[in-house]
Formats: structure tokens, sequence, C-alpha cells
């Protein structure tokens, strides 16, 4: 038989006094939270039982709370930020602040991937439509000894369904304004006693929200499709196979910025940035632009599982391989007097195997081990033309090999101890050919090194009884240097890789099911010290108008804060979930930082030295980018019995606040996002049992219609400061019915 697999205080104070007035209500004993099984360490456990800051939600909530595509996970996270730029490989995925944006190729993210136990080399390949999900797990902070150099500020894992032991099939779909549609579905069953299969995929078209004044035609839209094949087979009493096939692909008309501030007078190599019916706002969405804008992508994936159980041990041995192809091209220039165009395809292979033996459950030791390895190769083709201003290859490659363990000690009935180590090599190198005649590169540049590095955990977790787990740990955080592959390379780039970003991390926290088990509460606060933080920074020369685009090694930076998340059974019909994140991100130590476009000496860009020709400025003490204060998730379930229909009635809806941020590192005053929330409500019948149901929705996202960006830069090539701004989707209200079928 197949078994499948495992807005300020004044709304923090709200919803913590909802919380707390949930769980005074009057309780059956029977009406209980369901327990939710993860695997944060790398063994199914009650997500309740560990000392893991960890938030884990069900493919229902997941459906309740409107989660259709990777970018709505901070939907249910309110420790996670995901700033989406025009470009997919230069959006940052953060936990509590730390995330990693780059332009370089090389550079891996600070917030790790899983899909089914096969890491995600490139965030950027991240985005795609979640379909068929059984439950996504936020593991927040340091994640090194578990998961390797990837996941130095956390994990985002997602699980899909398995096949199930009956035959059984599902149909969604969604129609929304704005010309969206979408359609998935899924078929699952035994072909034989011992072979399971799954079946999935799904397509989505939407027009743009951006209109483009030239031709006018809507931009910023685009098409994707998907399609997922899951077979376990049972190839004796203790061997079972699993074998995942997957592939994605986007056709976006993607990637215009729209003006939000333009000084008067600026231009764009003598040619004036704005066009007299563009009018710069932080609501603005349209442009007027000529050249080409595209982000096509295509990511397969192919993974195979043995599990083989040896008496009470488990032997697990994964391999995948996963190809993303991304070819991403923007007009540069925003206007439609000439055509300024940057881009080029790139092109990631990651392969990986892992060993693992998982020991006995036992009420006094346990353990898990294993060795694991890793081949990244990147490739990317950039130029900016038609004059041909940039026009390179570069790639970027690393080998590591890494052998894990951890171990969990019961010292008393109430008192467990865990203990994990890393032990990592890797090597990396890199080569890049300038095509332009006469650059430091035109023969091509070429660099490699190797590093290792020893990471671990200790943790203690005190339970003094059934329904209270306190727990304190150290974890420590890795990510590997690496090379800062851009339009400025040269050979000293080549010979002097990023520094490796390393980091502490101290918790201190509780977990606790209350009130008979209605009401879920957990906290935790956190102290994280990182060293060598790896960040990306634009900086425009004032004189000549180019750009320079730098990785910077910031000298140190901290992050703290405090996570709530509550779950409360209000009654047998109305649940509600809570998560609030006061997060204080600040550069503990950066001197010499690079000016940001157009900064002044009033403002703090100065000479690194007396006489010196180059400007810096001092971040130290400043905030981190991307990293707002305060955020809040509300979630509310409501069902209404129609005991007379043969259906039931339902309402959902969910609120998400932002406190304000900065999405530059060198704190320009011109990238600030002003605080905002976002207010999701849906209602709808379903029928009544299991067999042949359909559920029926229609829901308003965006109810009152707050509008917000999720980037902000520097206008390029500009004579005084432009500010251009990416405005998502979601950034407007609109409506839209839902219809899931399942038989």
């Amino acid at each position: 038989m197949i078994i499948p697999t495992l807005v300020n205080k004044r709304l923090a104070m709200a919803s913590l006094a909802i919380a707390i007035s949930a769980a005074a209500a009057t309780a059956q004993a029977a009406l209980q939270i369901e327990e939710v099984v993860v695997t944060a360490q790398k063994r199914a456990e009650s997500s309740q039982d560990i000392p893991v800051s960890v938030t884990a939600v069900s493919a229902q909530m997941l459906e309740n709370m409107g989660v259709q595509s990777f970018s709505d996970l901070t939907k249910v996270s309110s420790s996670l930020t995901i700033s989406e730029s025009n470009n997919k490989n230069e959006s940052p995925i953060s936990i509590r602040g730390i995330g990693t944006y780059s332009f370089s190729i090389g550079t891996e993210p600070s917030v790790l991937v899983v899909v089914d136990d096969i890491p995600v080399a490139k965030s950027g390949a991240s985005f795609t439509n979640l379909v068929d999900v059984e439950r996504v797990e936020v593991l927040r902070g340091p994640q090194s000894t578990l998961f390797g150099k990837n996941a130095s500020a956390g994990v985002i894992s997602i699980t899909t369904k398995a096949p199930s032991e009956e035959f059984e099939g599902t149909l969604d779909l969604m129609a929304a304004e704005g010309e969206e549609y979408r359609v998935a579905g899924s078929v699952s069953g035994m072909v034989s006693d011992t072979v399971g299969v799954r079946l999935s995929a799904y397509t989505t078209d939407r027009e743009g929200h951006i209109k483009n004044l030239t031709d006018g035609k809507n931009i910023n839209g685009g098409e994707a499709s998907g399609v997922r094949g899951k077979l376990v087979s049972n190839l004796s009493d203790t061997l079972a196979a699993t074998v995942i096939v997957e592939y994605n692909k986007t056709e976006d008309n993607c990637c215009a910025l729209t003006f939000r501030e333009a000084t008067p007078g600026a231009t764009f190599f003598g040619v004036p940035v704005l066009a007299d019916d563009l009018t710069p706002s932080d609501e603005n969405r349209e442009v007027r632009q000529d050249g080409l804008t595209q982000s096509d992508a295509t990511d397969s994936m192919v993974s195979v599982k043995f599990e083989y159980d040896a008496g009470d041990y488990s032997f697990t041995s994964i391999t995948g391989f996963r190809d993303w192809e991304y070819e991403w091209m923007i007009d540069v220039d925003g206007l439609d007097i000439f055509t300024l165009n940057q881009g080029g395809p790139y092109n990631t292979e990651l392969f990986t195997q892992e060993f693992r033996v998982t020991s006995p459950e036992s009420d006094t030791f346990e353990y898990v081990a294993g060795i694991y390895y890793a081949d990244t190769q990147n490739t990317r083709e950039f130029a900016r033309g038609p004059i041909a201003v940039s026009n390179w290859i570069g790639t970027a490659d690393s080998e590591s090999y890494s052998a894990f363990g951890q171990a969990n000690w019961s010292l008393s009935e109430q008192v467990n101890l865990v203990a994990g180590l890393r032990y990592q090599y890797e090597e990396v190198s890199t080569s890049f050919v300038d095509n332009l005649d006469g650059k430091s590169c035109s023969a091509g540049c070429e660099g490699s090194a190797d590093d290792s590095v020893v990471t671990g955990k200790l943790a203690l977790q005190y339970s003094p009884n059934d329904d209270i787990m306190l727990f304190g740990g150290y974890s420590q955080g890795y990510k590997g240097q690496t090379y800062d592959v851009t339009s400025a390379f040269n050979q000293a780039t080549a010979d002097n890789p990023v520094r490796a970003e390393e980091s502490d991390s101290f918790e201190l926290g509780i977990k606790s099911s209350l009130m008979d088990g209605r009401l879920q509460l957990n906290a935790t606060g956190f102290f994280s010290d990182y060293t060598d933080f790896q960040a990306q920074s634009t900086v425009q020369n004032s004189e000549t108008g180019t750009l320079a685009f730098q990785l910077n090694n910031v000298g140190a930076l901290e992050t703290q804060g405090l996570e709530v998340d509550a779950i409360a059974l209000i009654s047998e019909n109305f649940r509600m979930n809570i998560g609030l994140a006061f997060i204080d991100a600040s550069i503990k130590s950066f001197e010499g930082a690079d000016c940001y476009s157009h900064q002044s000496a009033e403002q703090g860009c100065v000479p690194v030295e007396a006489g010196s020709s180059t400007n810096a400025q001092d971040l130290s003490g400043k905030e981190l980018a991307n990293s707002p204060d305060f955020k809040a998730t509300i979630g509310g379930d409501l069902a209404i019995p129609m005991n007379d229909m043969p259906f039931d009635a339902f309402v959902n809806f969910s609120y998400q606040y932002q406190d304000e941020n900065n999405f530059s590192l060198l704190q320009d005053p011109g990238t600030v996002q002003e605080a905002y929330g976002i207010f999701n409500l849906s209602a709808g019948i379903e029928s009544k049992g299991d067999e042949n149901s359909y559920r029926v929705t229609m829901f308003v996202n965006n109810v009152f219609d707050e509008s917000y960006v999720t980037n902000i830069g520097p206008g390029t090539f500009t004579s005084k400061p432009v500010y251009v701004q990416n405005v998502p989707r979601n950034a407007e209200r609109y409506v839209g019915l839902k219809v899931r079928m399942d038989f």
C-alpha cells in the first residue's frame, strides 16, 4: 500500500487581543487545532515538538488565504518579505530582514527554497504557481547545519501532494478582472497494488496592468503553464522509490518600470526624461516606451528518491537535477524617442545527491546523519544596445561536498538536548569574456578559489507539561564566497572573490497549546550577528552618468526581534491565525560604503580621504534594506452551516501590514516605500460530503484599493535624480471567481 509522504502598535495590540479573547471563549473538549507534521529536522515530527521557529501551513490554509503563487506566501508568514523587481533573478527573498539582492549569477540566496527535497539554485526559479501543494514550511533563522550553505537566513520548504490510495481528481478554474484566467487540475490513484501515480498541471493567462501609451497596449502580464508527475512504488517490503518529473514555462510581456519621481529638467543623454503625457507618482501605471520587454523562463526538474528500511533504521537517497533557463530584456530608457535595451539569457544547472540515515524514534536518543554533494553551473550573456555599450558572457560554477549530523538526547522526561554539526568543502570558479574591443577581459579573465567551514547548532528544550515547550538555542549560518560577475568584471575581480557570509544566531522561545487545544500560541525572541554580509549596490557617477554595480561585503550587521504566531478556534466554525514580527535589522559597521546616485556632500557623500577623487559614506548604524520594522498577517475562516441546503457557506479574510521600508542598501531617501496594509476577502459555498464535491468562491483582492510597490530604484543614466518603481498586480483592487471540483 502506498502511504503519502509525509500597522503600528495598535494593530499589534488588537491582534493579540483577538487571540486572547478567542482563547477565553467556551470550549468543547473535542474541538482542537489539528497537528501539523513537518520535516524541518529531516524527519517527520509535530511542528509543536521541535525547537525550530517554523510556520507550517496546510493545503486547506493555502486555499483559504488565496495563496496561488510563490509571492503570495508573504500572506502566511509575517517574517517573510519578497521584493519583486523587474528581473526575477534579482528579486530577494528575506526572512527576519535577511535576504540576498545581487546582479551576479554567482551569488546564492540567503533563503533556501526546497521543493520536494530538491533545492532551487536561484531564487528567480521559485516564482512559479503553487499547484497541488500538500504543505509549506517557513523555517526562520540560520538552517545551515541540516540544509547547507544556501540557508544562512532560513528555508522555505514546499511539499507537493503524493499519490493517493484511492482514485481522485481535482479541477480548479479561476477568472478575474484584467482578463486573468487560470486552470489547474490533478488526477491520482493506484495503477497496481504497489505503484501509485499523481499527475498535476496548470495554465494561466493575464493581460498586463501597465499601459504603454506608445502603442496603447497593456504590458506586465503574461502566460504560464506547467506539469508535474509523481510516481511512488513499493519495490519490496522494505524499499520504496519516488520519481518526480516537473516542467514549468512562463512567457511574460513584462518588466516595465513606471516613473515614480523625476527632478524637473532631468534628461537622458540630453533628452528630457518625461513625455508630456506622463505624470510621475507612486500610483503611476503608465509608460511610454518603444523597446523590447520580455521575461521568459523554463524550469525543469527530475528527482529520484529511494527509502530503505533496515529494521527500525531508515536509509534515504535523493538524487536531483534542475535546469533553469531565463531570457530577460528590458527597455532601459523608458522613452519612445530612441531605443536602448539591456538583458540576455541566464542558465543554471544544479545537480544534487544526498544520502542520509535516520535512527529509530526513541524516548532517549535519536539522530539523523548524511552526506551531500552539489554541482551548480551558471552562465549569463548580457548586452546593452543597440549601440554596444556592454556585451559579455560570464560563468560562475560551484562544487561542494558536505557531511552533517544532528542528534536529540533526552536528558530527562522534561529536558531534551539537540546538537548538530556540518562540514562543507566548496570550490568556486568563474570565467568572463568581454565582447567589446579594448576591454580588460576581451581575451578572457578567469579565477578559482576554495574554502571549507564547520557550522553547528545547539538547542535545549524544556517541557514542564504536555501543553508547553520552552526552548533556547544557538546556530551558525554560512553562505560561501562568490564572484561579482557584472559588466565591471576584470581580472582583479576574478582574483578577489567576495568573501563568505557568516552568522551567529541565538533564540529563546515558547510553543504552547492552551484552552484544551483550541489556542496555539508560539513566540520567539532572536538575535543574529552577521559578518561580511553580501549585498548589492548600484552607483551612478555624477560626472559621466554611468552606472557601476557592485557586490559588497558589509562589515557587520545585526538583526533582532520578536515573532508571535497564534492560531485560535474561536468556535467550531470560526478559526483565526495571527502572525506578528517585530524586527530591528541594522548595519553595525560599514565605513567607506558607496554613495547613492546623485548623493551630495551635505547628504554624507564625502571623499574617502583628503584630496581623494573617490567619494564614500558611512552606513554604520543605518537600517538594513528590505527590512520593515513591523509586519503582521491576520487571517480568518468562518464556516456557515446551511442546514436546509445541499451546501454550506463560508467567508475567508486575510490582512497583511508592512511598516515603512527602504529598498536601497545605500539609504537613498527616494527609494522608501511607506507603510501599507492589504485586506483580501472571499466568500462562497461548498457541497456537503467528500465525494464529487465542489467549492465556489467569489474573491476581492486588495479590498480598499491600497497602492504599493515591490521595488524602487534610481533611473538609469539620468542627469538629475529620477526614480522608477515596480507596481505589482495586487497593488489595486480586483474581483474574481474560483470554482473547484473534486471527484
